[in-house]
């Protein structure tokens, strides 16, 4: 599995908001990294897809903050987009705490699902936001 490697295409013109999605990113590459373990501590990976789901939280409620401040018309459909990014976060922490599941395919899922949602979310969805918030003075 790849990492993801953050690229200008990738900014959504705001520095704050880009400097939260390449960390976000950086979580997740550290997942691929667990992934590509012989065999994973489950532990390791569970504190890993903790800080990645607690980061989510904070980034994702930052851009749902702006959306309520500035009334962004397009906040319905982000909000449905970034509640199913917290659902599948909550599924990967339930199936790790069974001590049945695969770590190490866990891993590869989390990794997976996490780049690509994002990479995508950010190209589709959060590229519309970035000029509205962009004249409201939002950096």
């Amino acid at each position: 599995m790849e990492k993801f490697v953050w690229s200008e295409e990738y900014s959504v013109g705001i520095p704050s908001i880009d400097e939260q999605h390449k960390h976000f990113f950086g979580i997740a590459n550290q997942i691929v990294d667990l992934a590509e373990q012989e065999n994973p501590a489950r532990e390791a990976l569970f504190s890993a897809a903790e800080e990645l789901g607690d980061y989510a939280m904070y980034h994702l409620k930052t851009e749902e903050d702006y959306f309520d401040k500035f009334s962004y018309a397009g906040e319905t459909e982000h909000l449905e987009a970034h509640n199913l990014y917290r659902k599948r976060v909550a599924h990967y922490l339930d199936a790790l705490q069974n001590p049945d599941s695969s770590a190490k395919e866990l891993a590869g899922e989390m990794a997976s699902y996490s780049i690509y949602w994002l990479s995508d979310h950010i190209l589709f969805m959060d590229k519309k936001y970035g000029l509205f918030l962009g004249e409201h003075g939002v950096r």
